[in-house]
């Protein structure tokens, strides 16, 4: 069967429970009416007035999500975009070619560079045969929005994601403005990012995003194009704005920031507005304010975090939202959604709550780990990037996850979570949406960009549901792993080299020793420095051993019974990364 419904025998279902309901409900009226009254029943006249209900507290009220915004999608429709790329005025931040648009770079050395380069573009909403009247654009003679890539390390591949941004008189398509065109080329299958939140959508205390596939047409007026060109299979994703939270049921009068590269630690970039040192440029490298233009209260946030005198528990249920944030978190751990610790999320605070709430954002990184084996990519990622280990550079998760009836009631939450999100249903969506994807995954423009089989994307794809299996025994796995840590910069001084590391953390809490290891080549393969059983978490070396120059370092963890655990250090080099190891410049 192509689908589990459609809307039409949907609605004539519910029509029909709703009438079952109402004739039950009334046949129980009539024999309430017909049934003589007790003789020691109070007249209508004596009965009690009931007593009014408490007004809720509203920093009791959890993430109100309206989730019949979902009501109207079709999981499984595609809708065709046609943008028409224009030159902006001259002298104006849009006057660009769609060349210049496409060569902005996004993301270098590994983090995200404020790179946006922009044009005009008329917008229009149509299927097969092109613009259609009544949608979107349809009469639009003059652009109606800006068109600039978006993305981060998907900004340097061939194929680009994109973001329209509509004007004001433009209308808004589907209640939105902002609208993200991802083409997921680290995605084989194209559609992991519309799993992760359709998976989502049902779930209580989390609010999702509405996606929608998209064929996506453009002609390049400012190369002299007259006729449009199919740029393939994109995935629509809603973007969190303003018009998000009103259109979801959430204060659009709120606190909104987008994580950009946040680990809930105070830092020089994190001021007010207001602050004569505030430098917005700073800022941004860590958050994106989307709601109201007034930092304070995450500063106060972030302020109890670091008090280790408060108990987590008071921050994680009177300023975090306790359900929201196990949700979110169990989520993308059963989702293996590992890109989650510093970025790829929302906060999100009604304007006169003290609760924030996580909003979930980007998920075409999840069940990744048989596609990285397949392109030999697992070598990117240290052994610690799964279940709650994942999570613990973040002072705020591991606050929370060092409590052992936290660690059991995050459990209880993947388990709950785990009964609908498993294997066969995460295999039964995949395919689902497969109907739609795979004609054009396989087929030009995109099926030249793959980077894979078309019998390799089977086999991937048909693996979804395994990967969920295999996350939610890594989760469990690592509650009984011992916690990674981050190494430091060495301090150099009087001819000493002092390398220093953080405490390693064990839930079983036996002793812990460490190894260190230093080498002229970041494999380690003839180190000059090697000592291990030591008991400290800092350990010199003379100068004399490290000749000035560059040097790698590696401390691993290991525990009486035999657990290790590495550094979450991470570097790369000549394009090939190095878990758990750093480097520093020696100058003695």
């Amino acid at each position: 069967m192509k689908r589990t419904g459609n809307k039409i025998t949907i609605f004539l279902l519910a029509a029909l429970a709703l009438l079952a309901l109402a004739a039950a409900s009334g046949a129980a009226f009539l024999r309430q009416a017909a049934a003589p009254a007790p003789e020691d029943a109070p007249s209508p006249a004596s009965e009690a007035t009931a007593a009014p209900k408490t007004v809720q507290d509203i920093n009791t009220v959890g993430m109100t999500e309206n989730k019949s915004i979902y009501s109207e999608d079709d999981p499984q429709s595609l809708v065709y975009f046609y943008v028409t790329v224009q030159r902006g005025d001259a002298g104006s931040d849009t006057d660009h070619s769609f060349a210049q648009v496409n060569s902005a770079v996004r993301f270098a050395e590994d983090s995200h560079v404020d790179n946006d380069i922009l044009a005009r573009a008329i917008v229009q909403v149509g299927n097969a045969d092109g613009p259609q009247p009544g949608m979107l654009g349809y009469d639009a003679t003059e652009s109606n929005a800006t068109i600039r890539v978006r993305g981060n390390s998907s900004s340097v591949r061939p194929q680009k994601s994109y973001k329209l941004d509509l004007d004001d008189e433009a209308g808004l398509w589907r209640g939105q403005s902002n609208i993200a065109l991802n083409k997921h080329n680290f995605d084989a299958t194209r559609l992991r990012n519309k799993l992760y939140f359709d998976l989502l959508r049902p779930v209580e205390n989390i609010s999702s995003l509405r996606t929608q596939f998209v064929r996506l047409y453009i002609k390049d007026e400012t190369a002299g194009e007259t006729s449009f060109t199919d740029y393939g299979l994109f995935t629509q994703a809603e973007v969190p704005t303003k018009k998000y939270m009103a259109n979801h049921g959430l204060d659009s009068e709120g606190y909104l920031y987008k994580a950009i590269s946040f680990n809930f630690e105070m830092s020089d970039a994190l001021k007010n507005f207001d602050d004569p040192e505030f430098d917005q440029a700073a800022f941004d490298q860590i958050l994106s304010c989307k709601g109201r233009q007034d930092n304070q209260k995450l500063i106060d946030l972030v302020n109890l975090i670091a008090d280790r005198s408060v108990d987590i528990n008071e921050i994680v249920g009177n300023y975090i939202d306790r359900d929201n944030y196990l949700t979110w978190l169990a989520y993308n751990i059963l989702m293996g959604n590992n890109d989650t610790t510093v970025q790829n999320f929302y906060l999100y605070s009604p304007l006169n709550s003290q609760k924030w709430f996580f909003i979930p954002w980007d998920g075409d990184n999840c069940l990744h780990w048989q596609e990285d084996e397949l392109e030999g990519l697992t070598g990117n990622y240290g052994s610690w990037e799964h279940g709650v280990a994942n999570y613990w550079g973040v002072l705020l998760h591991q606050r929370f996850l060092k409590n052992e009836s936290n660690r059991a009631e995050l459990a209880a939450r993947v388990d709950e979570l785990h009964e609908t999100i498993n294997r066969d249903t995460v295999n039964a969506l995949a395919q689902q949406y497969d109907e739609v994807v795979r004609p054009y995954a396989l087929a030009m423009p995109d099926f030249y960009y793959l980077g894979n089989t078309a019998q390799e994307r089977d086999a991937i794809l048909a693996g979804l549901g395994d990967q969920v299996e295999l996350a939610y025994q890594q989760f469990y796995d690592s509650l009984h792993e011992l916690m990674p840590f981050f190494m430091y910069q060495p301090v150099q001084e009087d001819q000493t080299i002092l390398f220093r590391w953080e405490d390693a953390y064990d839930f079983d809490n036996q002793p812990i020793t460490y190894r260190l290891q230093v080498a002229a080549t970041p494999d380690f393969a003839a180190p000059v420095v090697d000592v291990s059983g030591l008991t400290s978490t800092e350990y010199p070396v003379s100068a004399a051993q490290l000749p000035a120059g560059t040097w790698y370092f590696a401390v691993t963890a290991e525990t009486q019974d035999g657990r290790t655990a590495p550094a979450m250090n991470k570097i790369q080099v000549s394009d090939v990364y190095y878990p758990g190891v750093d480097r520093t410049e020696v100058t003695l």
